[in-house]
């Protein structure tokens, strides 16, 4: 079965809205304006951010489009990188200010020693429906304890997919040792899916949509439901000397995020507008996507969540305490 254009741009805004390996947009964007006098006491003023082309990270899009690093004295230019991981030593060579990733990601760098981390400011949050695990028609999954045994993709293994199916495997009796996990490139999750290599498909919106429209796919588990409701995804994040050094510069770029979070959460306009500007979105599919939740706060005890569940899963050496890792909220 082939797919149209919808689809196809529905394969695209899977992997951008999973924060995956997608390719650069071939520039970065700058603020449209100098720093406002505002800027008097900042450490800082022009700041270099490293980003994903995902929608994940719209919040420094819409803080910029908004002028709201301007009225917080702030310059910041995003910097597009194909995976977290990579900006790490960016980040540690003073190449970059900052950066946003996962969670996961970021807790096993500062488990395993090689970046002690600040986190700056929280990002995404996963939303309901946002992701889904799916089989074809004629498949006997018919519910999640069907699910036992069998195989699905993630785009990369031990990572945030998995973390949080695994909890609400087990919230619906279900076993998360018998399933076969294997990394999928995006581009290649239909073709394995029809031909099956994987059992059931590990998806996200829009594919959600156009797998149910153009192939009769189920949705059979939402890994984004239950102890995994608004799961923390991704966040802004720098190394604590950084912090350390900057700390009223990291302060106004945690009130700018978090005040284009607040803008967003009841104008999805203003996330659609951006969009098409530093991800493979286009306009007619930003208006129909399905947003994660945008953190217009800080809260330690959610976030808390991903540390103790990767150490229940051995992804760490030892416990995480978030809370110490987070800065201080300075905005309402």
């Amino acid at each position: 079965m082939r797919f149209g254009r919808s689809a196809r741009a529905a394969v695209i805004g899977l992997a951008l809205t999973l924060g995956a390996v997608a390719c650069s947009t071939g520039g970065s964007t700058t603020a449209s304006a100098p720093p406002s006098s505002s800027a008097g006491g900042l450490e800082k003023t022009k700041l270099k951010i490293a980003t994903l082309p995902a929608i994940d990270s719209a919040a420094i899009y819409v803080a910029i489009d908004q002028k709201l690093f301007e009225q917080e004295g702030l310059e910041v230019t995003p910097q597009v990188v194909q995976a977290a991981p990579e900006a790490i030593p960016m980040m540690l060579n003073g190449e970059i200010d900052a950066m946003f990733g996962n969670y996961v990601s970021m807790f096993q760098a500062h488990d395993k020693g090689s970046l002690k981390l600040r986190i700056l400011a929280e990002g995404s949050r996963a939303a309901p429906d946002s992701l889904s695990i799916m089989a074809l028609p004629n498949s006997p999954i018919k519910t999640p304890k069907d699910l036992e045994g069998k195989t699905i993709n993630v785009n990369v293994l031990h990572n945030f997919q998995e973390l949080a199916l695994a909890q609400v495997l087990k919230a619906n009796n279900v076993d998360p040792a018998t399933i076969k996990y294997v990394q999928v490139t995006f581009q290649n999750i239909m073709p394995s899916w029809q031909g099956g290599q994987i059992d059931a498909a590990y998806l996200g919106e829009p594919l959600v949509t156009a797998a149910t429209s153009s192939m009769g796919a189920r949705k059979i588990l939402d890994p984004a439901s239950g102890p995994a409701a608004e799961f923390p995804i991704s966040g802004y994040v720098g190394t604590q000397e950084w912090y350390d050094q900057n700390p009223k510069t990291a302060a106004a770029f945690q009130r700018a995020i978090h005040n284009a979070a607040k803008l967003m959460e009841n104008n999805r306009e203003v996330v659609a507008k951006v969009l098409p500007n530093f991800t493979q979105i286009d306009a007619a599919t930003a208006a129909t996507v399905t947003f994660p939740y945008f953190s217009s706060n800080d809260n330690p005890v959610r976030l808390q969540r991903v540390a103790d569940w990767m150490l229940e899963a051995r992804w760490l050496n030892k416990g995480i305490d978030v809370k110490t890792l987070m800065s201080a909220t300075t905005s309402g």
